[in-house]
């Protein structure tokens, strides 16, 4: 029985330069070693060497789809138009049919790789009905300008990083797939039993495709740690239908990961809200029913593209729920990715750091917000809070913006009070502020913070004057006259 078919138009192998490999010819052989150090064991990897030069028919070829498990397109331009091609992908979907199924626990036995973009409107009926609900690994990324980099080494250093991390995902995915064959299952098997074995489950929702890049990164770190990521096939085309399928995921789910994107997204037939909306939605009514825990992060700076998405993100940035359960970071990619590692890796470790700062561990701990323009303005009022018997923690005020992020983000963890200084930051910036203590309770907190002030210092303004806020109490000090912050201390330290 073979493992794998891999399935291409031989014009897709030529070489670019004399001195180059052909393009399948390494992508067969970087991807047959992948699998065997994944699976232990040499895996059974054939292709038609297509020595001729031409795509001719051979029905020898043909007969040994009945003893394949999978099968590998590789589609190009070329591809979509060959008719040897296109009658092995259909003769092996038949053929798939009637031996076992096209599917192993609703994992399509056909797996597509796109090497080069090709118009999707010149696929051949069978070719739609066969690539609707398969999944695609694309080979190939745009540039700035909008012009297409294939990942191949020849197109420059990323480029090849690139091929390799997408290599690699394609060769977990075939090893799953091959697992599941080979313990028997069948299209009506139970994957409950196979995915407890795996360990944790995490539902990593599809996202827009300005995002792709950034879930496929994550994905495939979750998988090298040994958890099973869902959806493990497309999601269906019909509203109703994504919605059973997304519910029917988020049961088995530990953990739900959203990452957001400048697009709205796709609306599925007879539907009225994206794919990425339902799947939010439905993530948080399950975090509502059983406390499923939820990971959602927006790019700092992000500026949507569609006014619908515009106010999507809006509201879910005013609405309570969306931080029941749930860390909601906007940030960088490296500090959405960091939190998701610590959130499996670190997670009880992070959250007894919180509580070891509790009474029990030594003094209440405040955390003194104030902008760089600041430092030394509350230098006198760190050193009042100190002689109180505090702990007092401060923002970093210079490196990378990454560093400054990670450094607030645990403040926030750690801090029993919070102390906003309100001298020469806008009000705007202490809006922010507030907003992130709305967050915090996604941060890694196990408990809510005690005490929450701003302190209106000088220069004195008719917006400062006005200013007040249900999140927090104002405190305003005359000089340098620290009494009015007692019943904050008094506060913290009961």
């Amino acid at each position: 029985m073979n493992d794998l078919f891999i399935s291409y138009a031989h014009i897709d192998n030529l070489s670019i330069s004399d001195d180059e490999k052909g393009w399948i010819t390494e992508f067969h052989r970087i991807l047959e070693n992948r699998l065997a150090q994944l699976m232990g064991e040499q895996p059974r990897v054939w292709r038609d060497q297509k020595l001729t030069g031409n795509d001719i028919f051979d029905q020898k070829i043909l007969s040994q789809f009945d003893h394949t498990k999978l099968m590998v397109s590789i589609l190009s331009p070329r591809y979509i138009k060959s008719e040897w091609c296109v009658k092995e992908i259909t003769q092996f979907y038949q053929s798939a049919e009637v031996n076992g199924g096209v599917a192993f626990d609703g994992k399509s036995r056909i797996l597509k790789v796109v090497k080069t973009p090709y118009d999707a409107e010149e696929l051949q009926p069978e070719l739609q009905k066969i690539f609707g609900s398969v999944l695609g690994f694309n080979f190939y990324d745009f540039d700035e300008n909008g012009k297409i980099v294939e990942y191949n080494e020849a197109f420059g250093k990323e480029a090849k990083q690139n091929y390799f991390s997408r290599i690699y995902d394609l060769a977990y995915e075939i090893c799953e797939i091959l697992k599941k064959s080979r313990a028997g299952s069948t299209p009506a098997s139970n994957p409950e039993t196979l995915r407890v074995s795996l360990g944790k489950t995490v539902y990593l929702a599809t996202v827009s495709g300005d995002r792709s890049a950034d879930r496929d990164n994550i994905a495939r770190d979750l998988r090298e740690r040994g958890y099973m990521i869902l959806p493990d096939s497309h999601l269906p085309l019909n509203a109703f239908e994504v919605k059973e399928q997304v519910r029917e995921y988020l049961k088995q789910a530990d953990v739900a990961i959203h990452l957001l994107g400048a697009n709205y997204g796709m609306i599925p037939e007879a539907g009225s809200e994206s794919i990425i909306e339902t799947q939010l939605s439905l993530a948080a009514d399950e975090s509502a029913n059983r406390g499923l825990e939820r990971l959602i992060w927006l790019p700092s700076g992000l500026e949507a593209r569609e006014e619908r998405q515009a106010k999507f993100i809006e509201g879910l940035r005013v609405n309570p729920a969306t931080y029941e359960k749930t860390d909601f970071v906007e940030g960088t990619f490296e500090i959405f990715k960091g939190l998701v590692i610590d959130h499996f890796a670190e997670k009880k470790n992070k959250v007894d750091k919180g509580l070891n700062h509790g009474a029990d561990a030594g003094p209440p701990t405040v955390y003194l917000m104030a902008p760089p323009d600041d430092e030394d303005k509350i230098e006198a009022i760190e050193d009042y809070l100190f002689d109180q018997g505090l702990e007092v923690v401060i923002p970093l005020f210079s490196g990378s913006e990454t560093e400054v992020s990670e450094a607030h983000m645990e403040n926030l963890r750690i801090c029993d009070g919070v102390l906003i200084y309100f001298g020469s930051a806008t009000r705007q910036w202490v809006n922010m502020k507030l907003n992130n203590l709305i967050k915090a309770s996604g941060f890694g907190r196990s408990k809510p913070i005690t005490a929450t002030s701003i302190l209106v210092a000088p220069p004195e303004s008719r917006h400062k004057e006005r200013f007040r806020s249900h999140l927090a109490d104002i405190i305003q000090i005359p000089g340098n006259d620290f009494s009015a912050l007692e019943p904050f201390v008094t506060q913290i330290k009961q």
